[in-house]
């Protein structure tokens, strides 16, 4: 009976393990390339911010997105774009390549910068929208009383360094927030303080779901794409792993050694895996012509190697090969279509669900082996004697 669970045990353990490299797979290239090339985070607060913009100060609507764009990208915020970056879009002219949409920002830090680019003279280098923008937020609050906001913005600056003084245990981000509130609620521009204060945390809160729905979109999209190309059809490699004992034993080994080393573990909550590494291989094995480019190293690179080297999974090398794996129109790709719909489905529980399903089952096994040895201690045991 043991070595039936053990048996069983083994082959969910190496399903486990395959679907937890495939998952940390999709999220290495759902980083690189949505969330990093389009920014997708940067783009989401850009717009979130232009609607609290609007809603503050109505009738800032043609405006609104020139004086987002303009604080989400002073390098306060957004750090230069990293060369994994560069690599695809290219510096014209000698110029740089403009900075990224900074993902976060907080209230204080929102609040500061938008002064400050009020408080700005026009350079002559400047856009004519900027300047634009310039103008009209400061007459629309001048309308408000606000009428010197180099001067407001000094008070804040000077504020916040004698609370530093007066306060050195609390964080920056709370004596900003302090002095700033005191000089707007003490002097001009109190409601639209006051708006801004009520609304920019849910704003913020909008900002995060619609971020987290659309990664969830592109996560789909890549598992979707990496399941067709790999054929990974859950009902035909469980029965691989059921069937074939010398596989079924070399992937249980390589989990157990994969998990004791910490090699799959996904990243902390709110956390990213490296976008640049993943770049890096694209850049390498896909974008780079020569020995190292293919669809083989590009998995390696991404962390598949263990996969495929177990042929768990393994790369189609022209369409010929890719098509030859579709069972003829018939119940047989009926059920292939089925077992590659319920793959799609699995991946989408993400790498942290397979990473803790892994360890949980290889725990399970430890347990269980050891139940079976004492068993099998004992009836020798009782034999002997």
């Amino acid at each position: 009976m043991g070595m039936i669970v053990l048996h069983y045990l083994d082959v969910m353990i190496g399903f486990a393990f395959t679907m937890l490299v495939i998952s940390l797979a999709v999220t290495a290239m759902v980083q690189a390339v949505p969330v990093y090339m389009r920014n997708l985070k940067g783009e989401a607060l850009e717009r979130g911010l232009i609607d609290l913009m609007v809603r503050v100060l109505p009738g800032l609507e043609s405006h609104a997105k020139v004086i987002v764009d303009h604080i989400l990208r002073d390098p306060l915020l957004s750090p230069p774009r990293s060369p994994p970056y560069t690599w695809i879009i290219k510096p014209q002219d000698g110029k740089e390549v403009p900075r990224a949409l900074s993902g976060v920002v907080q209230r204080e830090e929102f609040v500061r910068l938008l002064l400050d680019f009020m408080a700005q003279d026009d350079k002559p280098d400047e856009l004519q929208a900027v300047k634009d923008a310039r103008s009209e937020i400061k007459a629309m609050l001048a309308k408000l009383d606000l009428t010197d906001p180099k001067d407001l913005l000094l008070r804040i600056r000077t504020r916040i360094a004698n609370l530093e003084l007066q306060y050195p245990d609390w964080s920056s981000s709370q004596r900003a927030s302090k002095a700033i509130l005191e000089a707007f609620m003490a002097g001009p521009g109190k409601d639209f303080m006051a708006k801004l204060v009520g609304w920019f945390d849910q704003t913020i809160d909008r900002v995060d779901a619609a971020y987290t729905a659309r990664v969830r979109i592109w996560t789909a999209v890549f598992s979707i794409a990496l399941v067709v190309v790999l054929h990974l059809d859950t009902f035909a490699l469980m029965a691989r792993l059921n069937a074939d004992s010398a596989l079924r034993d070399k992937v249980v080994a390589s989990a157990v050694s994969a998990m004791e080393k910490g090699q799959f573990a996904p990243p902390p909550a709110g956390g990213t895996v490296n976008e640049a590494q993943a770049l890096a291989c694209a850049r390498t094995h896909l974008a780079t012509p020569g020995a190292a480019r293919g669809l083989d190293a590009y998995a390696d690179c991404l962390g598949l190697a263990e996969a495929t080297r177990l042929e768990l999974v393994s790369w189609p090398h022209d369409l010929d090969a890719w098509a030859s794996r579709w069972q003829p129109f018939s119940f047989a790709l009926l059920l292939q279509l089925l077992g590659i719909s319920l793959s799609i489905s699995l991946l989408s529980l993400g790498a942290p669900f397979w990473y803790a399903t892994l360890s949980n089952l290889i725990k399970l096994r430890s347990t269980m082996s050891q139940k079976d040895e004492a068993a099998r201690v004992e009836r020798q045991t009782t034999q002997a004697g």
